[in-house]
């Protein structure tokens, strides 16, 4: 497994491209959809999906023009379906000539994400918002916004919910401590690291 971050728009959202072979994802495409397709294009992948881990503009902005130019099905949790439909309160962030997603598949708690050898299953994580999702794979976390280096996420834009994020960190607190931690936002880090030295993951 092949993890290529690049740091998208202007809150510098990590837009994964993960691949094995030739088959690949691409993850929280939040802006800059031409460098994303730029680095498609050089490697030869073949896009197998588009994956939102919630329903943030700046983890979507870029994913209707991918689908558009790749032809990919775009999934997101199915509680930020409607989000990634009508941005309501998102509206103003949204830049001129934005694509809107075509069609947008939901995914719920334990559904299955593959492309070739890669298979990640769905965690369910809400409290960021409502229908946030983390993917892992032995090994792999691509948490979105409910964990950071250090920190979480935030609850305080609607839809957040600090109970459930409490209880969505508890839930990633038990896979294995070597897991690698991949967020939306910032460097990478470990399960155990972020046991050990995270403030929120007591």
């Amino acid at each position: 497994m092949e993890v290529h971050c690049l740091s998208v728009g202007p809150l510098g959202t990590n837009c994964y491209i993960v691949s094995s072979g030739k088959d690949s994802l691409v993850v929280d495409p939040g802006e800059d959809a031409g460098e994303i397709l730029s680095v498609i294009r050089e490697k030869g992948l073949s896009v197998n999906a588009i994956i939102v881990t919630h329903g943030h503009f700046d983890h979507y902005i870029a994913a209707g023009a991918l689908q558009e130019a790749l032809g990919a099905p775009v999934y997101t949790g199915a509680d930020d379906l409607s989000a990634l439909r009508d941005p309501g309160w998102m509206a103003e962030y949204m830049p001129p000539g934005y694509i809107a997603p075509k069609e947008i598949k939901g995914l719920s708690d334990g559904d299955t994400v593959s492309a070739g050898e890669l298979t990640f299953r769905v965690i369910s994580t809400p409290g960021h918002s409502p229908g946030s999702v983390c993917l892992y794979s032995p090994g792999v976390l691509l948490s979105g916004d409910l964990l950071f280096m250090g920190s979480i996420g935030r609850t305080d834009l609607p839809g957040g919910d600090s109970r459930a994020i409490r209880e969505s960190l508890v839930k990633v607190g038990r896979l294995p401590d070597d897991t690698v931690v991949y967020p939306g936002h910032g460097p990478s880090t470990t399960i155990g690291e972020e046991k050990a030295s995270n403030p929120y993951m007591d």
